[in-house]
């Protein structure tokens, strides 16, 4: 079932003005009756045709932390989230946890990385490699 972009549902509010059936609007719009009248008694309602904004959990972080918490994040850019985020704090001074930091660097397409696990390469390794190399050499 398509949704009713923000001008048509302005242009059916102005259809039931006209005098225009729920069900006219409804076929002229390709949707559902139930679709017109829940628009009509929420115009009537709110004399608004805008949804009501989200109801769900509050943030933990303002914008501006969010910035700051990315803008720490790339200062050391192989640190953690978790490490960057033990030393971060939220709007009431909570601690924010590892993966709100990743969603927040997500939002701001930055992909996670991790440095590269390797042996730790000795003096004797590296004399060893150039001994090779120039045995090998053409």
């Amino acid at each position: 079932m398509p949704r009713l972009s923000p001008d048509q549902r302005q242009q059916a509010i102005g259809r039931l003005d006209a005098r225009q059936s729920v069900q006219q609007v409804a076929r002229a719009f390709g949707v559902n009756v139930t679709t017109v009248y829940r628009l009509q008694q929420h115009f009537h309602a709110t004399n608004s045709t805008c949804n009501l904004p989200g109801r769900g959990r509050p943030r933990v972080t303002t914008a501006r932390q969010d910035r700051h918490l990315v803008h720490q994040h790339q200062r050391d850019a192989f640190e953690t989230a978790a490490n960057t985020a033990r030393n971060t704090f939220g709007v009431h001074g909570q601690p924010v946890s590892a993966r709100t930091l990743r969603r927040r660097l997500g939002g701001q397409n930055l992909v996670k990385r991790r440095p590269a696990r390797r042996p730790v390469l000795t003096a004797q390794h590296r004399l060893d490699r150039l001994a090779w190399a120039q045995q090998h050499a053409h």
